[in-house]
C-alpha cells in the first residue's frame, strides 16, 4: 500500500532521469511510449495521479507526491511511478540545466 513513511524510506525508492529509467521501465512494463505517459503528466498532473497499463499484468502509478500527500518530502515534486509494495518505485526527475550542460 502506497503511504508517505514507505517512501520516505530510501531503500523502496530508485531515482533517475529521464533517459536513465525509460528504456528501463519501458521494458519492464512492457508499455513502448511511457516517455510521452511520462512528459503529458509531467504537463498536467492530477493530485491522485493516473494508471497507466502495461503488458503481462502490469501498471504502474504516476504521481506527484508532493500533490498526492499534501506534503513536502525529498524530490517530491517530480514525477514517481509506483509498482506495488514489491518494487522499488521510480522517481523520474529532471536534472538543473547546470547539471546537463557540464
Amino acid at each position: 500500500m502506497l503511504t508517505l513513511n514507505w517512501l520516505k524510506n530510501e531503500d523502496h525508492v530508485v531515482y533517475g532521469t529521464d533517459d536513465e529509467l525509460i528504456p528501463l521501465l519501458a521494458k519492464e512494463l512492457q508499455i513502448p511510449d511511457i516517455g510521452r505517459k511520462i512528459a503529458e503528466f509531467r504537463e498536467t498532473p492530477v493530485k491522485e495521479g493516473v494508471t497507466i497499463k502495461g503488458g503481462r499484468r502490469s501498471s504502474a502509478l504516476l504521481f506527484i507526491p508532493d500533490m498526492y500527500f499534501d506534503a513536502d518530502i525529498p524530490m517530491g515534486a517530480n514525477v514517481w511511478l509506483y509498482l506495488g509494495d514489491m518494487m522499488p518505485a521510480y522517481c523520474v526527475y529532471v536534472p538543473w540545466a547546470s547539471e546537463s550542460e557540464g
